[in-house]
């Protein structure tokens, strides 16, 4: 019993230690700044302009690009139909439509 008793109150000293050690902030460098030391220069900051070209400033994305020419709803159906005869195997999406799904 008295063997117990020790081991006991071994095992209470040493939880008792680790508290303390936890609720101790943790050590972080402290850095003090002396005053009589002249502190450091200031950042400094510049604002740069872009690079012009021919004394112009430079223009937006947009207008550098060739306008696109414009398609008619025709073209524009026939590229369609086209693609999704190549990638489906069927020209027009009514086809597909017409067929009973059997997969079910």
């Amino acid at each position: 019993s008295q063997e117990i008793d020790r081991r006991l109150e071994k095992k209470l000293k040493i939880t008792q230690k680790e508290s303390r050690k936890s609720k101790s902030p943790p050590k972080v460098p402290l850095v003090i700044q002396d005053e009589t030391l002249p502190a450091g220069p200031p950042p400094q900051i510049r604002i740069l302009k872009r690079p012009t070209s021919n004394g112009v400033l430079s223009t937006p994305l947009s207008a550098t690009r060739p306008a696109l020419p414009v398609k008619s709803l025709a073209q524009r159906e026939a590229e369609y139909a086209e693609a999704r005869k190549r990638i489906l195997g069927s020209a027009s999406p009514e086809e597909e439509q017409d067929k009973p799904i059997l997969d079910r």
